[in-house]
Formats: structure tokens, C-alpha cells, sequence
């Protein structure tokens, strides 16, 4: 039995959250799915782009929902179809027509496989390995690639054009390069909103927002887990 969203909203959003949501009168979500799509690292279990555009929905002062995504040459059959999959759920898929991702060489480092606050954590015979590791890698002539495909400019300006038809804005980012835009919006007294996820907001954006929405405590819908090679995590031994 699928339980109404508004029930899901009611239970297991936080009241703080839907407090401050609800009293606004016109919020425009803006989407940057590349940087959300990072938070699944750390949140450990992955989410559906039209769970999180239909949840936005349910709320009648959520006036529209941007989502900003890049199209990869490389498989555009299956990126169009996610692109189709985005504008079926009643969101705006932007920029239009879309923006191509490019492919960024990432440098073969320790940092490639963990965070600084965790290197720090290892013995020197543990650190000696994955320097081993590096170097084989280094030797086989392996390149890895990341797609990048940024949305600062776009977001900008459609938060600046939209200006007038919002009242507070709900940004689903956590880049520090919209700090600028926001302040624009703050002077002309539009309430900021900022949904993130622990550790990957920038201070920036703590510093101006209103309101600060963790998505692990704000999202409901489907979550699929990912597998973790820690048994304690459920991963296998």
C-alpha cells in the first residue's frame, strides 16, 4: 500500500522543517543534481530524482522545481532518457537546450580513495600500501576520469530573473560560487533556504542562509542502499 505523501511528510520530515516550509508563500527549488548526486556518498544509500520533485510538489507554496543536469556525449541514449525522466516528473529541466558535460583527468592520489581526516587515521605500513597501490597505478598508464558540468551561471541568473515572482528560494547545493546571487536575493528580503547534507555545505552558505535543511532528514522517498564492503555495515565479510 503506498502511504500519501502528506502522511510521509507529516511522520518522518522534521516540524521544524515543515514549519518553516509551510509558511512561506512562494518558494522556488533550485536542483543542482550533479552536487546532490555526491551526497550519496555520504549519506550511504542513493535517491530517486521524482521521489524528491514529487515530495517538492506536495507542498502547494512550492511554486516550481529547476533541475539543472548536463547531457553526456558519450552515452546520450541513456542520458536523454534520465533528461526525459526528469521533465515527466512536472520539473524544469534546465539549461534548455542542455548543456554537455566534459571530462576532467583526475590526479592519481591518496586523496582519489580517501578524505584527508581519514588518511590521517593510518599507520605508516598501512599509508606505505596504498602508496604501493598508486604507483602500480601510475605504471599501467590508467586514466580516470570525472564528468564536470557547471550550473553557477545558469543558476544565477535564473534565480535573479525569477526574483520577483519568489519569495524564498530552496537551493539544493552546496557550492560556495552561489554565495553571490543569494546575497542579491537577501537585500531585496527573500528568505534563503539551503538543503545539503553533513559536511558538504559550503560555510558560505551556512552564513546566509535562513533555514538549513539536512536531505537525510527531509527526503522520503525510495532509498537504495549502497552495498559497503564493512560487515558491520551490511556489507559482506
Amino acid at each position: 500500500m503506498d502511504v500519501p505523501q502528506n502522511i510521509l511528510n507529516k511522520f518522518i520530515v522534521r516540524e521544524d522543517y515543515l514549519d518553516w516550509i509551510n509558511k512561506e508563500t512562494a518558494i522556488f527549488a533550485y536542483l543542482d543534481l550533479t552536487n546532490m548526486f555526491h551526497w550519496q556518498d555520504v549519506l550511504g544509500w542513493k535517491f530517486r530524482i521524482e521521489d524528491v520533485v514529487g515530495q517538492l510538489f506536495t507542498f502547494p507554496n512550492i511554486k516550481e522545481v529547476k533541475i539543472y543536469y548536463g547531457l553526456n556525449p558519450r552515452d546520450k541514449k541513456n542520458s536523454e532518457a534520465f533528461h526525459n525522466r526528469i521533465k515527466k516528473t512536472g520539473a524544469i529541466l534546465r539549461p534548455n537546450p542542455p548543456k554537455e558535460m566534459k571530462f576532467i583527468k583526475k590526479d592519481i592520489n591518496e586523496g582519489l580513495f580517501f578524505q584527508r581526516k581519514t588518511i590521517t587515521l593510518f599507520d605508516s605500513g598501512v599509508k606505505k600500501k596504498i602508496q604501493e597501490l598508486i604507483d602500480e597505478l601510475h605504471k599501467s598508464g590508467i586514466v580516470i576520469e570525472e564528468p564536470k558540468c557547471n550550473f553557477d551561471v545558469e543558476m544565477t541568473m535564473d534565480m535573479l530573473d525569477d526574483t520577483e515572482k519568489l519569495t524564498t528560494i530552496m537551493l539544493f547545493s552546496g557550492d560556495s560560487d552561489l554565495k553571490e546571487p543569494l546575497e542579491r536575493l537577501k537585500v531585496k528580503d527573500k528568505k534563503i533556504g539551503v538543503v545539503g547534507v553533513r559536511g558538504i555545505v559550503a560555510e558560505e552558505l551556512h552564513n546566509i542562509k535562513d533555514k538549513y535543511i539536512d536531505f537525510g532528514k527531509f527526503y522520503t522517498g525510495k532509498r537504495t542502499y549502497i552495498k559497503s564492503e564493512n560487515p558491520a555495515l551490511g556489507g559482506a565479510a
